[in-house]
């Protein structure tokens, strides 16, 4: 070893510690890069992870601004929706339609022929006419004019239907084919019905025969099998005197009662 070498390393150790000095002081000085630096390195762990999610995050002005204004407005959505659904579930009223081939008006009246008491019947199925039916409310329910072909009724007899067509009813000619019913009044319906109800009532109109027209209730027992068919039986009684209908004179007859039966048994469909 040579004089200088002991220099040397001092120079050295100067050298280094003088460098320890001012990296010292630097990071003294700097503390936010230090932070900096160690908030890179740092790895997350659960509770930073939990404090990141659970930090609330400003929205925007005039957005919504909680779950609970949402979940609302999802509510009344919904709301609104299920107040229509509920709107269109209410039955709109439902008109029916008299089925001729499966319905009968008649009239019934009693003589005495050949000394015998005897009920006479005529009968016919051309019967036109609807019926509405409004089920959420029976009460605005109606009935629209019911017609009848009087030229096609027939008795056991034809002796007696031609009697009809040319002098009782006169249905023979054009203007007097058919008896009318138009309905100005209906009561004793329920508050409600339903597919499978039975129920009776009553309807009072005009009967019309002829030239003559006069008031007649009717008592009516209706069913309503399904939602798309009812069927029911109407009866009245009436004086045919009312209506200046008479009976003519004939061998064998006598004694024929002023009043008729009448009853209209009927199944109608919906249209």
């Amino acid at each position: 070893m040579t004089r200088s070498t002991p220099v040397r390393i001092l120079l050295v150790v100067l050298v280094i510690a003088l460098a320890a000095v001012l990296f010292t002081t630097w990071r003294n000085s700097n503390p936010a890069n230090l932070l900096a630096v160690t908030d890179v390195e740092q790895p997350a762990t659960a509770e930073s992870t939990s404090n990141a999610v659970s930090t609330p995050v400003a929205l925007p002005e005039g957005t919504v601004g909680s779950t609970e204004t949402v979940t609302g407005e999802v509510a009344s959505a919904a709301s609104n929706d299920e107040g229509a659904a509920g709107a269109a579930d209410v039955a709109a009223p439902i008109t029916f339609t008299i089925d001729q081939g499966a319905s009968e008006a008649r009239f019934l009246i009693n003589e005495v022929l050949l000394g015998m008491p005897t009920e006479v019947k005529g009968v016919t199925n051309l019967i036109s006419g609807t019926i509405t039916v409004d089920a959420a409310n029976p009460a605005q329910s109606k009935i629209d004019v019911i017609s009848i072909d009087a030229r096609s009724l027939r008795t056991d007899r034809d002796l007696r239907n031609r009697a009809i067509r040319r002098f009782i009813l006169e249905s023979g000619r054009d203007e007097y084919q058919y008896i009318t019913f138009t309905p100005t009044a209906i009561s004793g319906l329920p508050g409600q019905a339903a597919p499978g109800d039975s129920f009776i009532f009553q309807v009072t109109g005009d009967l019309q025969i002829k030239d003559v027209a006069q008031p007649v209730t009717f008592d009516i027992e209706l069913t309503a099998p399904s939602a798309t068919q009812i069927s029911g039986l109407a009866k009245a009684v009436v004086k045919r005197s009312d209506f200046n209908i008479s009976i003519p004179s004939a061998p064998g007859v006598a004694d024929v009662t002023d009043e008729v039966r009448l009853e209209l048994v009927f199944v109608a469909n919906a249209e």
